[in-house]
């Protein structure tokens, strides 16, 4: 094809112009938003984001340097190979792929950030010029070497800045609206400046061979708004989508947080309920404690004191009357003093006295004497020497473990021996063990044997322990059951 003459005079439809700015503006807003959603996104929500924000970007991207074509005037008619057309558009949609996908990683630093960018200014000049290729006319192109150097490396400088720009606002968009539009119409304004400053280093020289124009199309006026239209609707539904699935979202996150705070508030009031719980039972085991007290010294005080001396008169009345009378009187006097000693024992199992007087270890040897002779259980007591006194409450609660320790093993281990170890070093540690048939097992008993059973059940026996701040661990098997409360002494005054 031989050139003729000097070069074509071309100029701009300056509509066409605008609206190739716009559609820019509108492709990098779009950006900003779809980088936020494919950052968002996981897993195939964000291949299905990253593919989707890809096209619209490219077809967005495309259509600006497409416009610009067009937009440029000729003195000859321009018809355009579709296949070419065709090839541009995918490099665009690789381009802007490759974009979306260095941009919403999880970091990307000055090398990956250059490197995309060469790679997505690459892409973009590769379109801008096989778009050019694209063009069939009755002239030859004629390109300026420098000024195409120029472009492609606008179009990598322009690159950085679409990227920066698209990761540092990938999150929720860290501003203002108008913020937004006018990073957008600065990302605009770099593409549009790339496609016609790679416009101004091409020439259209006179031939005189008319061009092939198989698998052409020539572009008519409502062909040319179409191409306008069809991209604002593409870019309006990737930006209409990705604000519905960020209020979506939103409103997902504010429904979740919502859900938090009930469960925090409660979780709140079921602590605060499980707290007043704690404190009733506490308050409650105190009161049944000083009930046991004030029966004990009651039927100690009173009762006791009156079969003493019921007794006694019966003693002398015995001596005084004929031998029938004497023996009825016996016999009384004898169920008396079996009284006496049966309200005694209840007085002591109630409350022992030498549990505030002299403390735990004597007030543990003590009842498990009287224990022993009543159910002929043989119990061995390892109570160390530094075990020394300890406040009211947590000799009390210890106590009463022991005590309903060793009833369990009389009511169902059918054990015929047990050990109380009692050691103190950080910690307090009780030990109540017997080698009988477990917890699981169950022992028939005769109602006589119930007769001085105070205990006050496993349940209370955690719930004492957990009052003094201790641990209450109950180990059982088929060769015996150990129960075990540790209490640490740190904060524990004597």
């Amino acid at each position: 094809m031989n050139q003729i003459g000097t070069p074509f005079a071309g100029s701009y439809d300056y509509g066409e112009v605008a609206r190739s700015v716009l559609i820019a503006v509108s492709a990098s807003y779009a950006a900003l938003d779809l980088g936020g959603r494919v950052t968002a996104a996981h897993g195939w929500a964000r291949a299905a984001w990253l593919t989707g924000g890809a096209i619209a970007l490219g077809i967005g991207i495309w259509a600006t340097h497409f416009k610009g074509l067009l937009a440029f005037r000729l003195p000859v008619t321009v018809d355009y190979h579709w296949p070419t057309v065709l090839v541009s558009l995918v490099i665009a949609v690789l381009a802007s792929a490759i974009a979306l996908y260095v941009a919403t990683r999880q970091k990307m630093g000055t090398v990956q950030a250059w490197t995309g960018s060469l790679i997505m200014g690459g892409g973009i000049a590769a379109m801008h010029y096989v778009g050019m290729a694209a063009m069939r006319l009755a002239a030859v192109t004629r390109f300026d070497p420098l000024l195409v150097a120029l472009s492609v490396v606008s179009a990598i400088l322009f690159s950085r800045i679409a990227l920066m720009f698209t990761f540092d606002y990938r999150e929720d968009f860290r501003g203002t609206t108008l913020a937004k539009v006018i990073s957008a119409a600065v990302m605009g304004a770099a593409i549009s400046l790339m496609h016609y400053s790679g416009m101004a280093a091409v020439s259209f020289m006179p031939a005189d061979v008319f061009p092939n124009l198989s698998h052409t199309v020539s572009i008519s006026p409502l062909g040319n708004n179409g191409i306008a239209i069809v991209t604002f609707l593409v870019l309006g539904t990737a930006i209409l989508t990705s604000a519905v699935d960020r209020q979506t979202q939103a409103e997902v996150r504010r429904m979740n947080e919502r859900l938090e705070q009930r469960v925090v508030e409660r979780t709140r009031q079921l602590t605060a309920a499980n707290e007043e719980l704690r404190r009733l039972s506490g308050q409650l085991l105190r009161l049944q404690d000083e009930e046991r007290q004030r029966i004990a010294r009651e039927l100690h005080d009173s009762t006791g004191q009156d079969l003493v001396a019921l007794a006694t008169t019966l003693g002398q009345l015995a001596g005084s009357g004929d031998r029938k009378s004497s023996r009825l009187l016996s016999e009384c006097k004898a169920l008396a003093d079996k009284c006496i000693r049966e309200v005694r024992t209840l007085s002591y199992v109630l409350h022992p006295p030498v549990l505030d007087q002299a403390g735990l270890g004597d007030a543990i040897r003590d009842y498990v004497e009287g224990f022993t002779r009543r159910s002929g259980i043989q119990v061995e007591v390892d109570l160390s020497p530094r075990v020394g006194r300890m406040t009211r409450d947590v000799e009390l609660a210890l106590f009463r473990i022991v005590q309903e320790s060793l009833t369990n093993i009389q009511r169902h281990s059918g054990s015929q021996r047990a050990t109380i170890r009692i050691h103190r070093n950080s910690n307090l540690t009780v030990e109540i063990s017997d080698l009988g048939r477990g917890l699981s097992a169950s022992v028939p008993r005769r109602k006589e044997e119930l007769r001085f059973e105070v205990g006050v059940g496993i349940p209370s026996m955690h719930e004492r322990v957990k009052l003094i701040g201790g641990r209450l661990d109950i180990d059982s098997s088929s060769h015996g059951t150990t129960v075990r409360v540790t209490i640490p002494l740190g904060g524990e005054r004597t």
